[in-house]
């Protein structure tokens, strides 16, 4: 509707330099998986380990992703400051075997449902309790929440998927690692069926432990996938957030992704400068 679409609406070649220090963790033992280097960078201010959940009697957002005085333009923050920054067009990348490359290792469990409708970000998004399902060369991490995006954020070769869902993970220093979906318009998906029944009203809380939520339900069987540094998608695009693009995407029907879009649509930052940093393909 349009009162969500505006005020509501939500390589460069690697060097072998780069391989050596960065990808293979220099003179890592032949039995350990190689993986990109992941350190908290504290003068970004990263978002806490305990996310709010959104929920608020009010809904009056800050920002629009729309051209004017709250858009992308005037985002706060490192958002037209930064570097670093994402979404971005992925258009060359450099293949790497898993292992060395080290691959995502994912043990999500089923978790009563928690969703939010979280009205001043523009996004239905579900959320976890304290977990370790993820572990990235041995490194564990916290599944937080997933959002879902409309269209997907991370482009390849120019091109943006209907939607998108984000598993968004913490580790235990606070850095954030984000794993997007793309989602295709294709069969009816049973759990996003589920799901869309229960929308909570905009800055409201759906939870239910008698419905329960599996991540490994919303992730394509091939987890092959593009890895570079960005940062968050919206103010203040806090910078050394590790992305993680899936390969492949999941499906849903034409009518499930219509029935998002009622709620949100055009909910994507505009696509930002690659620059000099490098895309890992996993092969």
């Amino acid at each position: 509707m349009s009162r969500n679409r505006v005020a509501v609406s939500h390589l460069l070649p690697l060097s072998v330099l780069w391989l050596s220090s960065s990808v293979l963790a220099a003179a890592a033992p032949a039995c350990q998986a190689a993986q990109p280097p992941e350190k908290p960078e504290e003068h970004h201010h990263m978002v806490h380990l305990n996310m709010p959940s959104g929920v608020t009697d009010k809904c009056a957002p800050t920002f629009t992703y729309n051209d004017g005085p709250l858009g992308p333009s005037h985002w706060q923050g490192e958002c037209n400051s930064g570097h670093s920054q994402a979404p971005v067009d992925i258009t060359d990348t450099q293949k790497m075997a898993v292992p060395p490359l080290a691959p995502l290792l994912m043990s999500y469990q089923p978790a009563g449902l928690d969703m939010v409708n979280d009205c001043n970000r523009y996004l239905i998004k579900l959320r976890f309790p304290d977990n370790k399902w993820l572990k990235v060369a041995r490194k564990p991490y916290r599944l937080s929440e997933i959002e879902f995006r409309e269209p997907g954020e991370i482009a390849v070769k120019g091109k943006r998927p209907t939607m998108s869902l984000q598993l968004v993970h913490l580790s235990p220093e606070g850095s954030l690692l984000i794993i997007e979906v793309p989602i295709a318009a294709g069969k009816e998906n049973p759990v996003i069926k589920t799901l869309w029944k229960h929308i909570p009203a905009p800055g409201k809380e759906v939870t239910a432990d008698d419905f329960k939520i599996n991540a490994m339900d919303l992730l394509p069987v091939d987890h092959g996938f593009y890895f570079f540094r960005g940062s968050l998608t919206y103010p203040g695009c806090n910078e050394g957030v590790m992305w993680y693009l899936m390969k492949n995407p999941v499906e849903m029907s034409a009518a499930q992704i219509a029935l998002f879009k009622k709620y949100y649509h055009n909910t994507a930052r505009p696509l930002q400068p690659l620059g000099e940093r490098p895309v890992v393909e996993s092969k």
